[in-house]
């Protein structure tokens, strides 16, 4: 039987829940407990669409999603999403609750193929779209080799294909390994805790008013946010990039793609991206030249631009 309990969320006096979440704890096949969030109004299930599975990136939780969440109830899509475990109110694999640490990202496939086979199967409606944003991105991606017929369409925004300098991070890599601890911070990242990044030097959105908001509910929560990146995490990305670039697998997905690429993106390298792209078959790219890189928390311009092919994609691959 699925083990579950109510789970916390946070709010701001100007930034509630959509009407309807329903938040839980649920405890994965190791123990380990997943915060985990869906709407679905079951008087009215036969008129949904379809649902959604939205999932964020390194070092992001539900709540940051609260507007792109109502805009697809909108839209007439029941919605889940989860905190990934060792970030937002998921927990954690170490002590330290300000490191992100994980020894391998089949960990999180074994968490994703869990909520899709125990969780949405059984309680949602087909069909199912899959969203994932960086990091979640690169694990939805993943996911296919496994989930092909179970995901009716896919959106990636910026996904985490790799980076722009992949060399000097094996280098920092190596260098942790041989001076640090698996689980202590990534030689040449600077963790300043408590210390928000400014607007001004943000590699996130050009919206001051959706980065201010990130911000306002991390101070309600302090926790909810990872402080940096460990050596063990950093060679669990770099093993999970190989895997997705190595033998033919992208080549064989069916899966209707939609990727979302942000040309200046100095968080992910958008030309690994296009190159990725172009190996999927059923893959259409939207190319951003003024965003950066979290699409869903861009200012309005670049959202409606965004939201105008989101919707074709889905109108024209799913239904």
């Amino acid at each position: 039987m699925l083990e579950y309990q109510k789970a916390p969320y946070l709010e701001l006096d100007n930034y509630k829940a959509p009407k309807g979440i329903s938040s839980i704890f649920v405890s994965m096949e190791d123990g380990k407990r997943i915060r985990l969030a869906f709407w679905k109004n079951p008087s009215e299930k036969d008129s949904c669409k379809g649902t959604i599975l939205l999932q964020q990136g390194h070092n992001e939780f539900i709540e940051k999603y609260y507007e792109s969440i109502q805009e697809f109830i909108d839209r007439g899509f029941c919605v889940v999403c989860f905190d990934w475990r060792g970030q937002g109110m998921s927990e954690r694999m170490i002590d330290d609750k300000r490191k992100q640490f994980i020894e391998d990202f089949n960990i999180h496939d074994l968490d994703l193929s869990f909520i899709i086979e125990k969780i949405i199967k059984p309680n949602l409606p087909k069909p199912l779209i899959g969203i994932g944003h960086s990091m979640g991105g690169c694990i939805i991606l993943s996911s296919l080799v496994n989930h092909d017929q179970d995901f009716k369409a896919v959106i990636l925004s910026a996904p985490m294909l790799g980076f722009k300098n992949e060399r000097l991070l094996n280098l920092l890599i190596r260098l942790s390994s041989f001076f640090r601890k698996g689980d202590d911070f990534l030689i040449g990242s600077k963790p300043n805790y408590g210390k928000e990044t400014s607007f001004k030097n943000n590699d996130l959105t050009t919206d001051p008013i959706r980065y201010k908001r990130t911000q306002n509910l991390v101070k309600l929560l302090p926790e909810i946010r990872l402080w940096g990146v460990t050596n063990t995490w950093a060679k669990a990305v770099l093993k999970r990039l190989l895997y997705i670039r190595k033998n033919k697998w992208l080549e064989n997905i069916k899966t209707n793609v939609l990727i979302i690429n942000n040309l200046e993106d100095k968080v992910v390298d958008s030309n690994k991206i296009l190159e990725i792209s172009s190996r999927i078959k059923n893959c259409d790219v939207l190319k951003f030249e003024k965003s950066k890189h979290e699409i869903f928390m861009e200012n309005d311009e670049n959202r409606k631009k965004m939201w105008k092919k989101i919707d074709e994609f889905l109108n024209s691959s799913t239904f």
